[in-house]
């Protein structure tokens, strides 16, 4: 049995890992390109973390069961869960609050950050804790719980005070509570990372390109930025994305750091290791900031996506691949039949063909009012399912419509809106059900503090 090494970051696209965009200064993930296997043309399965990660920890498209706003759902599955049947040592490290026990992701897991170590996998300083409790107490009073986040936004947007500490657990520390755990574990391991600093409100680091920029200025940037979205200056998104690529610099280093600590405590020779983020970041390319729910465009839904391991080569898959695909692809190098439930199939062994003609998919919001993308890595179709627009267009050149389509675009068009068709009729067709969880105003105030509008 293989150690499994699942590592996860937030909102980092892939044109921000390999490209023109690519801090100059990155040295883990470059190497990592270089040698590990590498999709090329991934996709998120939704442009949102409580959406994207239902397929990446069960290789089902999120549609499949309706449980976004509650969380994992009980019939969904989950690939902690299989690897603890089989005898694997389960790990989940994190501090995003949608990946909270509150929304039933430590399932299966034997360990999980937040859960067997105190709070709901935050990071909270005395001050941070006293504030969160005094709106726990106010659940009943809604105009008191809006006074505190008012007294929150207005400290960040006004002052550049930031209320508490960070609102994640730095990467540093994330590595050492996952250090920690390995070395204390005997039986194979399948440990699950995902690091939330390149997700906003972004940080200065000392020694990358953010230096010099003062945290209270970050704090007061992201805030302003927030609450004007598109209407936000040029100068002001300018500097935010200088911060979003300080944050990328200083999670490479420490990307860096993990593998090198964990190849000491399990050995990464036999070890498989998969790499990937939930979805990208606009800086209002399109009219768009950060990550809102509906955004469907290349900066939101293109996302890195990488895969090493015994038996695994080298080199590039052009095909487009999706996050569906990561389950069934663990379960398979871990000698695992993938259940019949996982949309997605094996990408890293030899019975994928990587030249084959295949459409994977994005999907927005809910099936009756939300959004749906197709792609076949050429060309894209983005279908509103309300409104029933739809933008056809080359995926590199978008939102560049085509218009006028010659006899080889109609033949892509017509071919990606059946797929679009086929696709709704399988995940409305799924059996649905859904989780019961209750969802806590301390919990929905730090998912408003990190920027979330529901």
């Amino acid at each position: 049995m293989k150690n499994i090494v699942f590592i996860t970051v937030d909102s980092l696209r892939a044109d921000y890992v390999t490209g023109p965009k690519a801090p100059d200064s990155l040295e883990t993930l470059p190497q990592l390109i270089e040698e590990w296997l590498t999709c090329s043309t991934a996709y998120a399965n939704a442009p949102y973390t409580k959406q994207s990660f239902l397929s990446i920890l069960s290789g089902s498209y999120p549609w499949t069961f309706e449980s976004a706003e509650t969380g994992f759902d009980p019939d969904r599955v989950h690939i902690a869960e299989r690897l603890s049947e089989e005898g694997y040592a389960t790990g989940g490290f994190h501090s995003n609050t949608y990946l909270s026990p509150t929304y039933n992701y430590d399932r299966g897991f034997d360990y999980y950050l937040g859960r067997d170590s105190g709070g709901d996998g935050d990071t909270e300083s005395e001050l941070t804790s006293l504030f969160n409790t005094a709106v726990e107490r106010a659940v009943a009073t809604e105009q008191l719980s809006d006074l505190v986040l008012w007294t929150y936004q207005n400290a960040g947007k006004r002052l550049g005070i930031q209320l508490g500490s960070n609102l994640y657990k730095p990467a540093e520390e994330l590595n050492q509570h996952i250090v920690n755990w390995t070395q204390q574990q005997s039986e194979p391991v399948f440990v699950w990372a995902h690091y939330m600093d390149v997700h906003n409100p972004y940080y200065p680091h000392e020694g990358t390109v953010s230096e010099g920029i003062s945290r209270r200025r970050a704090v007061k940037l992201f805030h302003k930025v927030n609450q004007q979205r598109s209407e936000a200056a040029e100068s002001d998104i300018n500097a935010l994305e200088r911060l979003y690529r300080g944050e990328i610099e200083y999670f490479d280093r420490q990307l860096g750091n993990l593998l090198e600590r964990l190849d000491e405590t399990i050995g990464l020779e036999e070890t498989l290791l998969v790499f990937t983020s939930d979805h990208g970041e606009a800086f209002n390319e399109k009219g768009l900031v950060f990550h809102p729910g509906s955004a469907l465009y290349e900066e939101n839904v293109h996302v890195p996506m990488l895969i090493d391991g015994p038996e695994i080569s080298g080199g590039e898959i052009e095909t487009p691949v999706s996050h569906v695909d990561l389950v069934p692809t663990i379960l398979k190098r871990a000698g695992i039949e993938a259940p019949e439930s996982v949309d997605g199939r094996d990408i890293a062994g030899p019975g994928f063909d990587a030249t084959s003609d295949r459409i994977v998919f994005t999907e927005s919001y809910d099936h009756d009012d939300g959004g749906l993308m197709g792609t076949d890595g050429e060309y894209k179709l983005i279908r509103d399912l309300e409104t029933g627009k739809e933008i056809f267009c080359r995926r590199h050149s978008e939102p560049e419509e085509i218009t006028q389509p010659d006899e080889s675009e109609s033949v892509a068009y017509d071919r990606l809106a059946g797929a679009l068709d086929d696709h709704m009729k399988s995940v409305t067709s799924a059996e649905v059900m859904t989780t019961d969880g209750e969802i806590s105003e301390n919990v929905r105030l730090q998912l408003r503090k990190l920027g979330y509008k529901e």
